[in-house]
């Protein structure tokens, strides 16, 4: 899922290096969202445009990560429905009722089209993330694949090819081309991450675990960052503030990549253990991802619960307001996860329709064993 976002074994204990990884990668995606959404961003003075700036620094840079999460196990385990199907469960008990509850607040927007959208969140793409993740969960037999079907040098080649599209023109330009969807850069990063877990040994492997990497990756993300802040206070726009907004929201752009990549290593290496409180923040992403992203939650929950507007510049209140989704969004998703996910997803027609799913897929699993 942003899935949880984890597709590690449930019945294995979860490194908690990771799991804060998974934190801190929500923590800035819902910042960036305070940032662009709330009406409370101001580029007015040199410190608004730092503290704004730095709000939306890490949210691409999250979307990345989650990816390479969930790719770095998923290519080393066999296809299961239930991956698929309780991602999907998840998300559809997310829009509806939130919808349905929101239509029913005197004075909301929320209209027919709004209610088609929360039946059909998939197809309409609005929480993009996770409709996205949903279609590479459906592909993942295929890139694993490809993944263990082709030579190391074949590999190579091909992440080479493809990287000249999805990563090289859009470096350079700082536009999109041709292959602009976020999913090709979801199945890029996923092969990416696949040919870096198989061949731990390559050069570029060996950069990205450097101790020096995340320091430089992070001098980066600051440098970036500061720049955007002083390019928008001072009201400089064109080809300049086109790369600098580009490389920040760009999932393909390969500041972007090596960044995550670089991150996703030192959080890695942290070796933390198994720390429960950690572990159980990091399963309810997913929760805090759909809860604030559902359309007809996102202008009460700024506007209406919030009043963002009326603090606008207020540093101190966009801390607060952040924090205060966070957590509120994952109490509101642990109580659902136990109280009706868990006995969802341990009821017969859906071990049924898991079991369909995976039989239709045994010659597949053959081709592609689980691995360690």
């Amino acid at each position: 899922m942003m899935p949880e976002i984890s597709t590690q074994p449930r019945k294995a204990e979860r490194e908690s290096g990771l799991e804060l990884l998974r934190i801190l990668c929500m923590v800035f995606i819902v910042a960036d969202h305070y940032a662009g959404q709330s009406g409370a961003a101001m580029y007015d003075t040199l410190p608004h445009a730092l503290f704004f700036s730095a709000l939306g620094a890490g949210s691409r840079l999250g979307c990345d990560l989650f990816v390479v999460l969930g790719a770095w196990f998923l290519c080393r385990q066999p296809f299961r429905t239930r991956r698929v199907l309780g991602l999907w469960l998840s998300l559809w008990l997310y829009t509806v009722p939130l919808t349905l509850i929101c239509w029913c607040i005197p004075g909301s927007n929320v209209g027919l089209g709004t209610l088609r959208w929360a039946i059909f969140p998939v197809s309409t793409q609005q929480l993009w993330f996770v409709a996205q993740y949903i279609l590479l969960l459906l592909l993942s037999p295929v890139l694993n694949l490809i993944l263990r079907a082709v030579p190391r040098n074949g590999l190579r080649a091909l992440l080479v090819l493809t990287g000249v599209f999805l990563v090289g023109y859009p470096t350079l330009f700082a536009e999109d081309g041709i292959f602009g969807d976020w999913l090709w850069s979801f199945l890029f990063l996923y092969l990416v991450t696949g040919y870096l877990r198989f061949y731990p040994d390559n050069r570029l492997s060996r950069l990205l675990r450097a101790p020096a990497a995340p320091w430089l990756a992070l001098a980066f993300v600051v440098l970036l960052t500061a720049g955007r802040g002083v390019a928008q206070w001072l009201g400089i726009g064109g080809k300049l503030m086109q790369y600098l907004e580009y490389y920040r929201t760009a999932l393909g752009a390969a500041p972007n990549l090596l960044c995550a990549l670089c991150f996703f290593f030192a959080f890695q290496k942290l070796h933390l253990g198994s720390c429960k409180p950690v572990n159980v923040l990091a399963s309810a992403t997913l929760g805090v991802y759909c809860i604030h992203q559902t359309p007809a939650v996102m202008g009460l929950l700024w506007t209406d619960l919030f009043h963002t507007p009326d603090h606008a510049g207020s540093a101190v209140y966009a801390v607060f307001v952040i924090l205060a989704v966070y957590a509120g969004c994952t109490v509101i998703h642990l109580l659902r996860q136990r109280l009706v996910m868990r006995h969802l997803e341990n009821s017969r027609w859906f071990a049924a329709l898991c079991r369909k799913g995976d039989e239709s897929l045994k010659t597949l699993d053959k081709i592609l064993p689980s691995g360690d």
